[in-house]
């Protein structure tokens, strides 16, 4: 909680300086919510549902990405999680959740768009949930895509926390990725437009250092999703959502049979390529790609190479 209460400061004052969008898409009542959603390409083509990280809008997932995969014969879904963008917000104190009900929300908006059995590609707890709804509703689920995973998210949670690592067979967050949240919640930026800088720059980070990174896209999507923001307060409820499933995390790879692919990148600093490997070993018979020079959060200089591999993937079934 250290960190995240530094943020919801941060968000607050940038809160109140940036108008509230609308954007594209239409709100789905989902597992008794309110869901933002927008799909791309034919309604006929097999579905993917796209599942960002924690604390992510939706519109993280560039248009151009999206547009791309559908042309490739997808129907594309991309959405807000509970507690983002235009989704219903909650008083997680009140209405405590896990990652089992954010399943459910994305298993209610498939419900709702009469969508039977779908592709998923997940990234963080985006592939948590992915690994969750392959696990727990499999009859909905064709195949998982799943980026920036792990098998124990405990080391992550103590580190972000600020207390002391414990055993674990994996590995906590880098020392350099946690010293620059750090610097970043004491930064005390007062302007919409030096928040932006910072999302930017933890954005790079989080892509490694290897690969080209196109500033000006996520500056671009970065003040999409602060425009998006309804309530600065709920920040930390996927944190505190996470906390909340350590042991569900553990348990649900021995659980998925459906057919998955696990992609690691060689730069992620918050699930180092141990988190990887551990997670290819619980989910039997996953694919494990090592992808050299990526990094925790999705980069367009990676587009291409994803979008390959989703699709072999989804027709290897």
């Amino acid at each position: 909680m250290k960190l995240f209460s530094r943020l919801f400061s941060v968000l607050l004052v940038i809160f109140f300086a940036a108008p509230l969008a609308g954007g594209e898409g239409k709100i789905a009542k989902a597992n008794g919510i309110n869901l933002w959603y927008e799909t791309f390409g034919n309604q006929d083509d097999p579905a993917l549902l796209l599942i960002m990280g924690g604390n992510c809008q939706g519109v993280l997932w560039p248009v151009e990405f999206c547009e791309q995969l559908a042309r490739e014969g997808f129907y594309v879904i991309r959405y807000d999680h509970r507690d983002t963008g235009l989704s219903t917000c909650f008083n997680f104190a009140k209405n405590p959740y896990d990652l089992i009900d954010i399943s459910k929300d994305a298993v209610g908006l498939l419900d709702f768009l009469d969508v039977k059995k779908t592709h998923l590609f997940g990234i963080s707890m985006g592939a948590l949930v992915a690994e969750v709804m392959a696990a727990r509703f499999p009859d909905r689920v064709h195949t998982i895509a799943i980026m920036a995973s792990t098998s124990d998210v405990r080391p992550m949670n103590l580190a972000l926390s600020g207390k002391p690592s414990e055993t674990s067979l994996v590995s906590s967050p880098s020392e350099h990725y946690l010293s620059w949240v750090e610097q970043f919640f004491q930064s005390g930026s007062t302007t919409v437009e030096e928040h932006l800088e910072q999302q930017v720059a933890i954005w790079h980070l989080l892509s490694g250092s290897v690969a080209p990174f196109d500033k000006g896209l996520y500056y671009s999507l970065f003040r999409e999703s602060l425009s998006r923001l309804q309530r600065p307060d709920v920040q930390q409820n996927h944190f505190l959502a996470s906390a909340l499933s350590e042991d569900l995390v553990l348990e649900v790879p021995y659980q998925i049979q459906v057919p998955t692919l696990i992609l690691q990148g060689s730069e992620d600093p918050v699930f180092r390529p141990d988190h990887g490997e551990a997670l290819s070993k619980a989910i039997k018979g996953s694919k494990y790609l090592l992808v050299e020079g990526m990094g925790h959060v999705p980069n367009s200089s990676f587009d291409n190479f994803l979008i390959k591999q989703i699709k072999l993937h989804a027709s290897a079934r």
